[in-house]
């Protein structure tokens, strides 16, 4: 356990009880992919919130996402395919908006259909949510602390709004599934045997939306205030990719983490979601894959699903079936 202890300390802002870990689960990488998409053991898979792709790329104040968009992957023509924030979120991990088009409570949108999680346990394969500022495992709440909205703007840290895991029937039936979604610092235990598939959410504070009180709210692109937001978050993505890039398992197997945004800030999209809702940055960091690599293909939150599908050698669901709008994100995983 020395690794954790000497990577403990960036969780000390975020320590709350109930810390679980789980085993992996996992089975020989050459189970998985396919003939277009190398397998993969482990992907991680970091939200963010609200910025364009001029937003990021070339942002001095996102000086961590840069220098990984230049050191390993960039699809540099990634796009959102709904919104507001929910349904991107639920696509990212369904294959549709399932026609979700607002921020309401999960609870409101019951998304009877299988997923990307159903997929992996079906398979005999693991995942996890890692939610900051989530108070305790399974928690059902819509947001943390605090309401949700009012006046004066009163937001919670936490939002289930950027979270795709609890709009899906088989979670919120399900004790047993709904107890996979954690604090974040859970994670810090878990990387010592993870899940297939880790999905992590920071809160609005760290996700470059704002939460008032609790720290700036959203504003303008280049003003103080979103100068602030873009450097917070950038500093949690150097946290988390440095963590998980130090753990053990990265450097056995082929291993990915994904960083992405919900949406961008006009209507341009492909790839069955067309319009779609911005162009927006999406770094892809591999253990073995390319380097330096700028991938002009058109993808989207679609996109990416299938790419995770193909490489868990899972099948397809809604969008991820139509092979000929929607194309994996194959050069950007390639082993080498």
């Amino acid at each position: 356990m020395q690794w954790i202890k000497a990577n403990s300390l960036i969780a000390l802002s975020v320590i709350a009880p109930g810390a679980l870990a789980l085993g992996s689960g996992d089975r020989p990488a050459m189970a998985r992919g396919t003939a277009s998409v190398t397998a993969y053991d482990h992907i991680v898979l970091i939200m963010e919130e609200n910025e364009g792709y001029p937003q990021i790329i070339g942002n001095p104040e996102a000086a961590t996402m840069n220098a990984l968009a230049n050191a390993y992957g960039l699809a540099t023509a990634y796009y959102g395919v709904g919104d507001p924030s929910a349904p991107n979120y639920v696509a990212t991990l369904g294959g549709n908006t399932f026609g979700i088009a607002d921020d309401n409570p999960y609870y409101t949108h019951v998304v009877d259909k299988p997923s990307l999680m159903s997929q992996l346990e079906q398979a005999g394969l693991t995942w996890k949510g890692y939610y900051q500022s989530m108070p305790y495992p399974g928690y059902r709440g819509y947001t943390f602390p605090g309401r949700a909205n009012g006046i004066p703007d009163f937001d919670g840290l936490y939002s289930s709004k950027h979270n795709g895991v609890p709009y899906f029937k088989s979670i919120q039936t399900s004790a047993t599934e709904r107890a996979k979604m954690v604090p974040l610092e859970t994670l810090i235990a878990d990387l010592a045997s993870p899940p297939n598939f880790m999905y992590i959410i920071p809160d609005q504070c760290h996700d470059m939306h704002g939460a008032p009180p609790w720290c700036l709210d959203s504003s303008n692109f280049g003003d103080a205030e979103d100068n602030q937001l873009v450097s917070v978050a950038d500093q949690f993505v150097k946290t988390w990719v440095d963590t998980i890039m130090d753990a053990p398992f990265w450097s056995k197997g082929n291993n990915a983490i994904v960083i992405t945004f919900d949406e961008g800030d006009d209507t341009a999209g492909c790839c069955d979601a067309n319009p779609g809702t911005g162009q927006v940055a999406t770094i892809v960091i591999t253990s073995h894959g390319p380097r330096g690599l700028k991938d002009p293909t058109p993808y989207n939150h679609y996109s990416l699903l299938q790419t995770m599908q193909k490489a868990f050698g899972l099948g397809c669901l809604e969008f991820t079936c139509d092979t000929t709008n929607v194309t994996p994100m194959a050069p950007l995983f390639k082993a080498q």
